[in-house]
């Protein structure tokens, strides 16, 4: 995978991380049929994932398209939040009944839970081709 594909795939990451925060606060956070134990679960994330990832995603794309040392390491550890959340996620759905909800909920749960933990180790395998150690 070229470094400009790595990169734009970091911006995509990072707008639906945005994306998702954006409607979870116009939507989902308002419909009185969600449970509080989700609403709570999904209320831990905003801090971590706007506050951390997706600037990291967004300031790893940059760093790899002008080719700084900053951008690789950004993107091995934008794909470890990214296993992370894919995991987190996972755990909870599962435990809650995520994937057994409306069709909707289970598909979207289901892309955005795979999208991470596969494109977190894609990340990180990808990159690290690009990176000798002397």
């Amino acid at each position: 995978m070229s470094i400009t594909t790595i990169a734009v795939l970091e911006f995509i990451f990072a707008a639906g991380i945005a994306g998702f925060w954006v409607y979870f606060f116009l939507v989902e956070n308002k419909n009185p049929e969600k449970s509080a134990v989700y609403l709570g679960f999904e209320r831990s994330f905003p801090l971590p994932d706007l506050g951390y990832l997706v600037p990291v995603l967004v300031i790893a794309g940059c760093g790899l398209l002008n080719n700084y040392a900053f951008g690789y390491i950004l993107t091995i550890t934008a794909g470890g939040g990214l296993i992370f959340l894919g995991l987190v996620d996972i755990g909870f759905n599962s435990q809650n009944k995520g994937y057994s909800s409306n069709i909707g909920d289970t598909i979207m749960n289901l892309f955005i839970n795979c999208a991470c933990v596969i494109m977190g180790p894609v990340f990180i395998i990808s990159i690290s081709k690009y990176i000798s150690i002397n």
